[in-house]
């Protein structure tokens, strides 16, 4: 495309270009270059984007055109950790969020807000980690409860903490009720809305237990 490549000659692009369309061709290139991938750039990437204007018009390319990893990233990248999260969270990168978050030591800098959102964090990553981990006779104990939240025990956060106590708690009952065709009653291990993830556990074994094992009236 022969605009690209004035785009990204850039003694060439500042001689032929006036200086009143500049940014808006150079955002024409860059969507069309990149703006179907929403990736971390990589350094011919970045060069563009340092043509196409300051971090903060960055943030707000990213943001319009709906490049939530890019905006992640650049965020991080500029140590806006906390507005990071924000966007991850709200984007589905929630994994990345609380990593990022636990890295920098900030899950204790939580807003009351963001507190009450953390709840729901953990209870989207933690079903979608059994979604995808077949619950097994080699896959006990905290191997059940997802990498980044048992990662960030003890780092600050009230609500990990209580959610992954919590189900280690049940991923005992479960192994014992397992081992001894017992019942559990998971009333008393947690709250009534895990009974739909522990059936996800249940249903993903290798040797199914019996429905009648869980009782969640």
């Amino acid at each position: 495309m022969a605009l690209w490549g004035l785009l990204t000659t850039e003694n060439r692009f500042e001689a032929e270009i006036e200086p009143c369309c500049r940014k808006q061709y150079l955002l024409f290139g860059y969507l069309k270059e990149f703006g179907e991938s929403d990736v971390t750039p990589d350094e011919s990437e970045k060069r563009v984007l340092n043509l196409v204007g300051s971090p903060e018009e960055q943030e707000m390319v990213f943001s319009r055109f709906g490049l939530m990893n890019k905006l992640f990233e650049l965020l991080s990248t500029q140590q806006k950790y906390m507005e990071a999260y924000e966007v991850g969270v709200n984007s589905g990168l929630t994994a990345n969020s609380i990593q990022l978050l636990n890295k920098n030591l900030l899950l204790k800098c939580l807003k009351p807000e963001q507190e009450a959102q953390l709840d729901m964090v953990c209870e989207f990553l933690q079903a979608e980690h059994i979604a995808t981990n077949p619950w097994s006779s080699t896959t006990r104990g905290d191997r059940w409860i997802h990498e980044v939240l048992r990662g960030a025990v003890g780092r600050g956060s009230p609500q990990i903490d209580t959610f992954v106590k919590m189900w280690e708690g049940m991923n005992r009952a479960l192994d014992i009720s397992a081992q001894r065709r017992t019942q559990v009653d998971i009333r008393e291990i947690g709250q009534n809305r895990t009974a739909s993830y522990v059936n996800l556990l249940v249903c993903s074994w290798e040797v199914p237990i019996q429905y009648s094992l869980l009782t969640h009236a």
